[in-house]
């Protein structure tokens, strides 16, 4: 079959890879690689493809490397939930962030979290949470140092949310009761039952 010749300058493309294949590819600009480049087969971010998209220089360029520290310096100066193991929280998927919260919920009632409860508390707002899926899911999540896995007993394995999770979740907080206008107090910062000083 002939398809013709191509006439101008053909479209880039970019190349998908699996995060848990090339979990920890940084692209140039220093963000998590969202794919790579086709091409050179460079790590790149979303932001950073479009550099590229059209043709234009590679990250190892001088000219490119000059637009990746543009995009560092904009990406610097946009604020966004970070964990400091560079986790973003726009990297985690909708299930591990309902994982992260309902563990949180879990731990505020002093019990323990463990796959079977936090698969119950899931199965409240998810039809039914596969066991592969809920495991391995919690296994990205202690990798991403964000969970810490316990041993409750020779089979079960607990889970306790780091305080990188913590300052994510508690950053996700106030970001939605600000979207709504809400004013969101700390816990942290009074006890309401007045054990101020008397």
């Amino acid at each position: 079959m002939n398809l013709g010749t191509s006439v101008g300058n053909a479209p880039h493309a970019r190349q998908e890879a699996s995060p848990s294949k090339r979990s920890n590819a940084r692209c140039a600009c220093g963000a998590r690689a969202d794919g790579y480049d086709a091409r050179s087969n460079e790590p790149a971010c979303r932001s950073c493809a479009y550099l590229r998209a059209d043709g234009g220089p590679a990250s190892g360029s001088p000219k490119g490397r000059q637009q990746a520290d543009e995009l560092v310096e904009d990406y610097e100066a946009e604020p966004e939930l970070v964990a400091d193991g560079g986790t973003v929280w726009g990297d985690l998927s909708g299930f591990q962030r309902d994982i992260l919260e309902v563990i949180a919920a879990i731990e505020s009632t002093g019990e323990e979290s463990y796959g079977l409860a936090i698969k119950e508390r899931l199965e409240q707002h998810h039809d039914e949470v596969l066991h592969g899926r809920l495991y391995q899911n919690l296994d990205r999540l202690v990798d991403d140092d964000l969970l810490e896995r316990g041993e409750l007993d020779g089979r079960t394995n607990s889970y306790t949310l780091l305080p990188e999770a913590e300052a994510l979740l508690e950053e996700s907080v106030r970001r939605r009761a600000d979207a709504c206008g809400l004013d969101v107090s700390d816990a942290d910062d009074g006890d309401e039952s007045g054990d101020q000083d008397e």
